[in-house]
């Protein structure tokens, strides 16, 4: 498969409700979209969800440098395989450092459409799905008012929610996790501060809170690049430290495991470079080990919601998925047309559950373009690979012809050129052989009248024929 053209485009959803914590409020999505095309017709479909915050791009960034450098970078390349693949991904993640959320939108739109023209599901690239589906991890934040929380969290409860974050950061903490601790009870909670404290500070409020709950982790309570702090801060309170903001690539983990400053990984695809940059987080998280939390990016469309739901089922050591389903439950429209093989209707991961969630080819989504086009922001921006001259293209087509003959028609003839005479060469049977190979090859039909000495005569002559008429 060679890529033929990359198209970008901005979206903007409205959510269902605002979502808030402490470094953010946030009342749409922004995403941007990569389709990527192929000669073989296959169409990929990838995400990015920029935050500045996090990795370091903003939405101008994408749009304006970030993704037009990636698209050209990757216009004209070929795969052949998931390995093809896999090694351009590193080698753009290698050169792009942390700043990995906009080739999020390229790993999964690359590996949607090679998995097509493959004919295998995404998992193929990640040695297939070993593990049952994961269920929906759910999200408390700010949005919910300290009075109500209690309300909300028994909804939770009725709908057999288990796995519990709390947003931290608010002067009422303490009463916020006394509301929720009062629906679980002894169910360990994993609180989430997004930065929100000086490590003093969060040494205070942690061991205060934890006399009001069972706390599993502390996710990011200070600073991303502040390290030695969260070393400190996990050997004063005893309670395990994940890390967010400050996981975004290898780099970031090898840092985080010489300074023992987490214990556990919170892995998005959103932030950590897609499907293959995320593999290669959680494979050197397993051999340091450091435990595995899988995330997701507030405002995903079910492009990004699909790819996180596989992952969880191909790699090993998560207990849940946050966010699971949320482009249906937050996103007003979500841009996945019925048919496509995704459940994301709920955030119930026993409803509606997917016919066939790992065999359909590549991400096995269906996108309804037309809701695309009502939810766009601006022009899509197009990417295409430079056409060949007329030279060069003739050049190619002889160079094929030649090819074809001397591999399938006429082996051992290998020293024919464009010039020579075919008499003699191929028989009246490989003639017919290669009339359907050139209707298949070039998209025409060769007429009867047109099989003559003049056309059929030399590699030259056919070259010329064919250019004639497959325009």
């Amino acid at each position: 498969m060679r890529i033929e053209a990359v198209h970008l485009q901005h979206v903007r959803i409205p959510l269902k409700r605002a979502f808030k914590h402490a470094l953010h409020e946030r009342q749409h999505a922004d995403a941007v979209l990569v389709t990527v095309l192929g000669d073989d017709g296959s169409v990929g479909w990838g995400e990015i969800q920029p935050r500045r915050y996090v990795t370091g791009e903003s939405l101008d960034d994408v749009l304006a440098t970030e993704g037009p450098a990636l698209a050209l970078a990757l216009v004209g390349q070929s795969f052949a395989a998931w390995g093809d693949a896999t090694t351009w991904l590193e080698q753009q993640a290698d050169a792009r450092g942390p700043k990995l959320a906009t080739l999020c939108g390229f790993d999964l739109a690359l590996l949607d459409a090679l998995g097509q023209s493959l004919g295998e599901p995404l998992a193929a690239v990640l040695g297939g799905a070993r593990h049952p589906e994961l269920p929906a991890g759910v999200i408390v934040g700010f949005e919910q008012p300290t009075a109500k929380l209690a309300r909300y969290c028994a909804t939770l409860r009725l709908a057999g929610k288990t796995h519990v974050k709390v947003k931290v950061g608010l002067d009422d903490d303490p009463e916020r996790l006394a509301a929720v601790v009062k629906v679980f009870k002894t169910l360990p909670l994993r609180l989430d501060a997004n930065a929100a404290w000086s490590p003093d500070e969060a040494i205070t409020r942690i061991r205060e809170l934890r006399s009001v709950a069972t706390i599993a982790s502390i996710e990011q309570p200070i600073a991303a690049d502040d390290i030695q702090g969260l070393r400190r801060i996990q050997d004063e309170t005893g309670i395990p430290v994940m890390a967010d903001e400050s996981l975004r690539d290898l780099s970031d983990a090898e840092t985080l495991i010489a300074s023992g400053a987490a214990q556990v990984f919170n892995v998005r695809l959103g932030k950590n470079g897609g499907v293959w940059g995320a593999h290669r987080l959680c494979a050197r998280a397993r051999a340091a080990g450091i435990g595995l939390h899988l995330g997701t990016m507030v405002g995903e469309t079910g492009v990004l919601s699909r790819a996180s739901e596989v992952f969880g089922r191909c790699e090993a050591g998560f207990d849940c998925l946050d966010g699971k389903g949320q482009n249906a439950f937050l996103l007003e429209v979500d841009i996945l047309g019925e048919s496509s093989h995704h459940r994301g209707r709920t955030d119930d991961a026993g409803a509606h559950q997917d016919d066939a969630p790992q065999s359909p080819p590549g991400l096995g989504i269906h996108v309804d373009e037309e809701r695309v086009a009502s939810q766009r922001i601006g022009d899509v921006r197009r990417f295409q690979r430079p056409q060949p001259s007329s030279t060069e293209r003739i050049m190619s087509t002889e160079q094929d012809i030649l090819s074809y003959i001397t591999k399938e028609l006429a082996p051992g003839k290998a020293d024919i050129d464009a010039e020579a005479s075919l008499q003699g060469v191929i028989d009246s049977t490989a003639v017919m052989e290669l009339v359907v190979w050139i209707e298949g090859q070039y998209g025409f039909d060769v007429e009867i009248d047109d099989i003559t000495p003049d056309n059929f005569g030399s590699v030259k002559a056919l070259t010329a024929y064919i250019e004639k008429n497959k325009s």
